[in-house]
């Protein structure tokens, strides 16, 4: 419990006192085990990616596409450089 909530005598608010104008962040998230491949057809980068997924017909894992990343080309080295640093933090918080 916070020190705001424990003390009683301030005012609370309720979901119906906040802002209609506040900005809801409404972009879906999007959750790959990996990459089924990628293409750069005019000048745009597509990524397939792929998550497994349980098959309720074969009761067996397997995977499925359940997204597409799609960029300009001239983007992408820079959205590849992001991703590398990511990677490098990644593996230096496993390191003992």
């Amino acid at each position: 419990m916070t020190e705001q909530s424990k003390n009683t005598n301030e005012p609370q608010s309720a979901a119906s006192d906040i802002p209609a104008n506040i900005r809801r962040d409404s972009t879906p998230t999007l959750f790959a085990d990996g990459l089924l491949g990628g293409s750069i057809e005019s000048g745009v980068v597509r990524l397939e990616l792929l998550a497994r997924q349980f098959d309720a017909e074969s009761r067996s894992l397997s995977s499925a596409i359940v997204g597409r990343l799609v960029m300009p080309a001239e983007k992408f080295a820079t959205f590849v450089a992001a991703l590398t640093e990511i990677v490098k933090k990644a593996n230096a918080a496993k390191a003992p």
